[in-house]
C-alpha cells in the first residue's frame, strides 16, 4: 500500500471515529438522578419550578404520611438535595411557577386549596398571599408579565380527575397582590398543564371526571383576553401532567395518565413556531403521572409521581437530553 493509501485510510477511519463520538454525544437520552426525598416511596402532586440553579419541589403527597409541608430543593449542579423551611400548610396537586427569584405555589387539596404561598429561597422563608378567588386543585399556572395565571383545575378533591372540573382563569398580579378574573378555558378541565411562549400560555390535555381524557392545546393571548383552539392537538390525550418543561419554543410534554395502566411514559414535544409535534421520543424510564417538569440547560428534569394516577407514589428523579 502506498504512503496516499494510507494517508486516505487513516483519514477514512478517523472521519469515522469523530462521526460515531459525535453521533453518541448528540443522541438523545434519560439518566436517573438523585431521588426525591420521601418517608415511603416517593412522593407526587408536587409544586415545582426552578429558581436559579436549583429546582424547588414542595408539599405534595408521600403515600407513607400524606400531604406534606415539605420544602425539597434539589441542585442541579452538585444532584443534591436538601431541606427548605416548612411551608405555612399541608397539600398537594397544587402548581408551582417562579418570578423574580421568588417560587410560588397556588391551590391543591388542603391547606392550599385556595392558597397562595411565596417562597425566598435566599432567606429560607415563606410568606403568605392574598388568597385565590376560587379553591382548586388539578390546576395549571403559568407566569406572563409580572403576573400568574392559574387556569382550570377542580373543586374536587379526590385525586386526579375525580370530577368537577373548571374552565375558571384567574390572574394574580405580584406587583399589587390583586386578582381578576379573565376569560375563561373554552372547556372546562382539570389535571392539565400550561406554558408560556413568545407571550402567550399554551395549555395541554387534561380531564373531566367523567372518564374523558383530553388531546386539546389550547392558546391564550394576555394582551387580548382571548382564547385560541388554532394549535395542532396533542397526539395522545392524556392528564395528569402538573407541569412540562421548555427548551426555547419547544414545549416537552412527558408522562401522564390516560385512564388506563400505571401512567404513561409518552414523549411528545410541540414546537410552538410551527405549530408542529414530534412524537415517538425516547420515552421516560419511569412511567408516571402526577410529575414536575422543569427545564434547564437544554435538557427537562422529571421530578416525582405517582403509577398510575394517585396513592402509588414514586420518588423517581429524571434528566432527558434531546
Amino acid at each position: 500500500m502506498n504512503k496516499q493509501s494510507c494517508k486516505t485510510g487513516v483519514n477514512s477511519i478517523f472521519a469515522m471515529l469523530v462521526f460515531l463520538l459525535c453521533s453518541t454525544a448528540n443522541a438523545a437520552s434519560w439518566t436517573m438522578l438523585a431521588p426525591v426525598p420521601s418517608a415511603g416511596s416517593g412522593v407526587e402532586g408536587m409544586s415545582v419550578a426552578k429558581v436559579g440553579n436549583q429546582i424547588i419541589a414542595t408539599n405534595g403527597y408521600d403515600n407513607a404520611l400524606g400531604d406534606t409541608n415539605t420544602t425539597r430543593i434539589y441542585d442541579i449542579d452538585s444532584n443534591t438535595w436538601s431541606l427548605g423551611a416548612a411551608a405555612p400548610g399541608t397539600s398537594s396537586e397544587g402548581a408551582g411557577v417562579s418570578h423574580g427569584g421568588l417560587f410560588y405555589t397556588v391551590g391543591g387539596r388542603g391547606a392550599g386549596y385556595n392558597a397562595l404561598w411565596t417562597y425566598n429561597q435566599a432567606l429560607n422563608v415563606w410568606a403568605t398571599l392574598t388568597p385565590m378567588p376560587t379553591p382548586r386543585a388539578g390546576l395549571a399556572a403559568a407566569v406572563e408579565g409580572n403576573a400568574i395565571y392559574v387556569i382550570g383545575g377542580r373543586s374536587n378533591t379526590g385525586g386526579p380527575c375525580s370530577g368537577n372540573p373548571l374552565a375558571m382563569v384567574e390572574r394574580y398580579d405580584i406587583d399589587t397582590g390583586m386578582w381578576t378574573t379573565v376569560a375563561p378555558l373554552p372547556a372546562a378541565r382539570s389535571d392539565l398543564a400550561a406554558a408560556t411562549v413568545g407571550g402567550k400560555i399554551y395549555v395541554f390535555g387534561g380531564c373531566d371526571g367523567t372518564g374523558a381524557f383530553f388531546n386539546t392545546v389550547d392558546v391564550y393571548d394576555p394582551v387580548t383576553n382571548t382564547w385560541s383552539a388554532a394549535p395542532l392537538d396533542m397526539p395522545t390525550a392524556r392528564a395528569g401532567m402538573y407541569a412540562v418543561a421548555q427548551k426555547g419554543n419547544e414545549v416537552y410534554v412527558i408522562g401522564g395518565w390516560d385512564g388506563i395502566g400505571s401512567g404513561l411514559a409518552t414523549n411528545e414535544a410541540y414546537k410552538v413556531s410551527t405549530d408542529s409535534w414530534t412524537t415517538g421520543l425516547l420515552p421516560m424510564p419511569t412511567a408516571r403521572a402526577e410529575t414536575g417538569a422543569v427545564g434547564h440547560g437544554g435538557r427537562i428534569y422529571i421530578v416525582g409521581g405517582a403509577r398510575p394516577g394517585f396513592g402509588a407514589s414514586v420518588n423517581a428523579n429524571e434528566v432527558f437530553k434531546p
